[in-house]
């Protein structure tokens, strides 16, 4: 087996059991994108020495395998159009028939032009094969051009929409796209030069050279494809462990405020709340405002004056005084909520954010939710009761 095959054909195989293990539930998207790698996956595979061998023992012709290996090829670059037309809105759900039937011909005059054309055993690449032929030339030019012809109008249709992508992973997956086909281009125009080159009688490098660049540039294709294909997966997958990690942060401070009041915690249906992370996490957010807003009845400004001087007092320090403060008020009033202690006259100050966006909001519940279990917040928060001794020079906040 070739080196790039050890790379590329166990992904291949891997990323067309996954497209088929889904196929029923997939959008029209995926299912295309499944037949591009199962195309691409079944070509490569046949085209490895062992499996050409027994092919072409088993069909009985010289360089059958070839023939499949390309049609099947064609296929595949069928496919990526299709994949193409349906990332950028092109399709709306419908097949190009012109891209259809130019593959029914092409495959058709493929298989026409291998039968008179002389051939190798299957041992022997059909583009390394030394002997000259006008079958032969026209039928590497044939499927040099189709497959040109795909690069093509995928290209350009990837090209248009590029320039209205937003930034990100979508963008990022465009150049992505974008290069494989400049590489596809290479291996195309590095294909026919040596096929025109050989036909005119040039002197042209050895086979093995040849097909080692060949190799290298469809190998390079693919990777390339392959890594446009699964970055907006594996970007998306960054961003739900990110946001989950988000949530994860400001769960203490959550779990406090439903424990001291309930009822502000709504059942998520379970189509919302399965693969949705970013809806748990603002519910999770908005939940906790709720909770908040709930206990602030047994808070003032006293309140807060008392922890944030205790806390300096402890030595905490000014940065982290604010949630400290926060966490140890809510501590606090969480207790008189479920003690039933009547409600503190007055307001307490406004909370300090770190801004109104929502990402300010969870920055700062992170924060609160850090310090909840500090020994001089939870100290703080049994000083704040009523009848806890006081410390001297304190002065007590009447309720």
């Amino acid at each position: 087996m070739r080196p790039y095959e050890l790379i590329t054909l166990p992904l291949l195989w891997l990323l067309s059991a996954y497209g088929l293990a889904g196929w029923q539930a997939a959008p029209r998207r995926n299912r295309v994108l499944t037949v591009m790698w199962g195309s691409w996956t079944l070509a490569v595979t046949l085209g490895t020495p062992a499996v050409r061998r027994v092919t072409d023992a088993l069909i009985g012709i010289a360089s059958i395998t070839n023939l499949l290996v390309h049609v099947v090829g064609l296929v595949g670059t069928a496919a990526v159009i299709e994949f193409v037309r349906e990332i950028t809105g092109r399709a709306r759900g419908r097949v190009s028939l012109l891209n259809m039937r130019l593959l029914a011909a092409e495959s058709f005059t493929l298989a026409v032009v291998f039968a008179v054309m002389p051939r190798p055993d299957g041992e022997v690449d059909l583009l390394t094969y030394g002997q000259k032929s006008v079958a032969g030339f026209a039928y590497w030019t044939l499927l040099t051009s189709f497959t040109a012809f795909g690069v093509a109008v995928a290209a350009r249709v990837c090209w248009a929409h590029g320039k209205q992508v937003a930034p990100g992973p979508a963008r990022t997956a465009m150049w992505l796209l974008k290069s494989a086909f400049l590489a596809d281009a290479v291996y195309l125009v590095h294909r026919l030069v040596y096929v025109t080159a050989q036909q005119l009688g040039w002197r042209v490098p050895q086979s093995a050279v040849v097909t080692t660049v060949t190799q290298a540039l469809l190998g390079l294709t693919w990777v390339l494809f392959g890594l446009a294909v699964l970055w907006p997966g594996f970007a998306e997958f960054r961003y739900k462990r990110a946001v989950v990690a988000q949530q994860k942060r400001i769960m203490p401070l959550w779990r406090l405020l439903q424990a001291a009041t309930p009822g502000v915690v709504l059942p998520l249906p379970d189509e919302l709340r399965h693969g949705n992370p970013r809806l748990r996490l603002y519910r999770c957010v908005i939940e906790i405002q709720d909770g908040i807003l709930a206990l602030e009845t047994h808070l003032n400004s006293g309140h807060q004056a008392r922890a944030e001087a205790a806390l300096r007092q402890a030595g905490v320090d000014e940065a982290h005084v604010a949630p400290a403060a926060e966490a140890a008020l809510l501590r606090y009033a969480s207790q008189a909520s479920s003690d039933k202690r009547d409600p503190a006259p007055g307001r307490r100050l406004q909370v300090r954010r770190e801004s109104d966006a929502l990402d300010g909001e969870i920055a700062w519940f992170a924060r609160v939710s850090a310090a909840l279990d500090r020994p001089e917040v939870l100290r703080t928060a049994r000083d704040l009761s009523p009848g806890t001794p006081r410390r001297a020079g304190r002065q007590s906040e009447p309720h």
